[in-house]
């Protein structure tokens, strides 16, 4: 799970980061203490939930949930305040969850019980039986590619790999990971069954 936190002071963040890990180990958990940068980032990666500040100079919270959710309708937004009093305010915009700082794990555990839209299952927990299965992936690769119009250097540049890479992804010779395989959700606009539907695959 790709999660990002947003408060603009670092020692806050540094305990949510702590307490996140602590309850979600697995997940990839990347900070920020600028809205703009925060944002961007949701505009080039793939993110499932966005823990935010809400009171925050410059764009708020909510302000900030409402561009990232343009941007990414799925994205699970949890607001974090200091201050109760805007959490009706908060529900003005899709929202998963609203926690009152001090942030707890018991808090974040429950919070993400509650996302709006539960990450779906990631390539990294199937296995591939054999090489017909990549290269079954691969021609489903191709054919979205070419339904969205994109050329294989066109979707190298997107997904921030080498033309090689695409290649032999294409053609069976590799996988992408779990990490390329959400660019390449992202990318292409599609979910992970639409890619690994009726392939061979065992858990």
């Amino acid at each position: 799970m790709n999660i990002i936190i947003l408060d603009n002071h670092k020692l806050i963040i540094t305990e949510i980061r702590r307490q996140v890990l602590s309850v979600l180990p697995t997940a990839e958990c990347i900070c920020f203490t600028k809205q703009r940068e925060a944002i961007e980032y949701v505009r080039k990666n793939r993110v499932e939930v966005a823990l935010l500040d809400v009171d925050m100079p410059g764009l708020n919270g909510i302000e900030v949930a409402e561009l990232m959710c343009q941007i990414s309708p799925r994205l699970n937004i949890i607001f974090i305040t200091g201050y109760p009093e805007y959490a009706l305010q908060a529900f003005t915009v899709p929202v998963s969850d609203f926690i009152v700082k001090p942030v707890s794990e018991e808090a974040l555990r429950a919070s993400f019980q509650k996302l709006r839209f539960p990450p779906e299952e990631t390539i990294d927990s199937f296995q591939y039986d054999d090489v017909k299965d990549a290269k079954a992936i691969g021609e489903r690769l191709r054919t979205l590619r070419k339904e969205r119009g994109l050329t294989a250097r066109d979707l190298a540049d997107e997904i921030g790999v080498s033309y090689t890479t695409i290649y032999r992804w294409e053609n069976g010779d590799r996988v992408p990971d779990g990490f390329n395989m959400g660019k390449l959700m992202n990318v292409l606009g599609v979910r992970l069954k639409d890619i690994i539907s009726d392939i061979d695959i065992h858990s």
